[in-house]
């Protein structure tokens, strides 16, 4: 039954949600912790189950409640001490949420992918040891704007639902199928045609192929061992300055807006 507005917080549930900010508590309890308006609409307008919203006495939310009640999922009113305690954010927001993890499969994202009418790009992005959430949700959020078919992750890869990935994403991880596997075995085992980014590789604009997917690695130490073997191609971006290299999260923007070109001047 509905119960609408909730007004109690108890101390161990606080502490509960204050512990998902370790990735082996949401793994554990297939729970994440959804912070700010936009990501929580986000996430209420999803598949995903919400599971309670939290609110800070006083914060208008008109938006979220009547979505929320469409749900029937309650809201609690906290305390402003209790929001900050439990956000992971350095300024608390006024509302967060409580999700239930989703896990994909590389058989879910890959299983036929080419032939996904929902995707309007038939390319999937593998991110390879991407330590940084921000990037990682920069580029969940660039793979949905442009219609990428999914993304796989590599294990050392930034969990997709930290509350920092979540964030960045701004709710595309909420709409895109992700999955966690291991990018050499995936390339190998769907048969891939992929594309890795490198600094020394050719002038990806000198290309005119379509991959399968394109694999980018990590800011730090690039690509792991062995990767860059079983991709059929190697790409760098040519730039005319003086910078070592180009951030992951710009340079998968880049090679996924030349993909879109290109299919639309093949009027795909």
């Amino acid at each position: 039954m509905y119960l609408g507005t909730v007004n109690m917080l108890t101390k161990n549930e606080r502490n509960a949600i204050k512990a998902l900010r370790n990735r082996e508590n949401r793994l554990n309890e297939k729970r994440m912790v959804v912070e700010g308006d936009k990501c929580v609409i986000e996430l209420l307008k999803s598949s995903i189950e919400t599971k309670r919203i939290y609110v800070t006495n006083g914060i208008e939310i008109n938006e979220i409640r009547t979505l929320a009640e469409k749900k029937m999922i309650e809201v609690t009113d906290v305390s402003a001490k209790d929001m900050e305690i439990m956000s992971s954010m350095r300024t608390a927001p006024g509302v967060l949420a409580l999700g239930r993890v989703v896990e994909f499969t590389a058989e879910d994202v890959l299983g036929g992918f080419k032939n996904n009418k929902c995707s309007a790009i038939p390319t999937v992005m593998i991110l390879d040891d991407v330590s940084d959430p921000g990037n990682v949700g920069t580029l969940i959020r660039t793979a949905d704007w442009f219609g990428l078919a999914g993304i796989v992750c590599s294990a050392r890869t930034a969990d997709i639902w930290n509350p920092k990935t979540i964030q960045s994403s701004m709710g595309s991880v909420f709409r895109i199928p992700i999955c966690t596997a291991n990018p050499l075995d995936v390339i190998k085992r769907f048969a891939l045609k992929a594309v890795a980014l490198d600094a020394r590789g050719d002038d990806f604009f000198e290309s005119k192929l379509i991959p399968d997917a394109i694999v980018i690695g990590s800011e730090s130490h690039g690509l792991s061992d062995g990767l860059i073997d079983v991709c059929d191609a190697t790409w760098s971006i040519p730039g005319k300055g003086s910078a070592e290299s180009l951030n992951a999260a710009i340079a998968g923007a880049i090679v996924t807006s030349e993909l879109s070109r290109r299919l639309s001047a093949l009027g795909l």
